[in-house]
């Protein structure tokens, strides 16, 4: 299929919201993952310590939306201040599969914009 290209639209959908927020779609998570690993570390750390220690899935529910609510808040905000970077990567990305390494210098202009928060890369990962 043909990869159309309007702002962040992909193959003829849409990835942003009605409110003009990139939407938590694949390829726009994977350049973002830093600035969320960084910035949800600790509200993904007590979704995951819920789903731990509870079978129920209703039993994570206000965690689980603590994690998104702070997934679209990194995301309209890294969009507010590197929109065009920020697009860039996450169009790479989509194009090559969600292989991410085929897209450093697309990451390193968002990087350049803005550097990642600190401890956004545990020891020992690499992406």
């Amino acid at each position: 299929g043909q990869i159309v290209e309007q702002g962040m639209e992909y193959a003829g959908v849409a990835a942003r919201s009605p409110d003009g927020a990139p939407l938590p779609v694949s390829h726009i998570l994977y350049a973002a993952n830093k600035y969320i690993a960084g910035d949800c570390y600790s509200v993904n750390k007590d979704f995951m310590a819920c789903k731990a220690n509870n079978s129920d899935p209703a039993a994570c529910l206000k965690e689980g939306e603590r994690v998104r609510a702070c997934v679209k808040a990194v995301l309209k905000s890294l969009d507010a201040d590197c929109g065009a970077h920020l697009t860039a990567h996450s169009k790479c990305i989509f194009k090559n599969n969600n292989k991410f390494e085929m897209c450093r210098a697309e990451q390193a202009k968002v990087e350049e914009c803005r550097p990642p928060p600190a401890g956004s890369r545990p020891e020992g990962t690499k992406y």
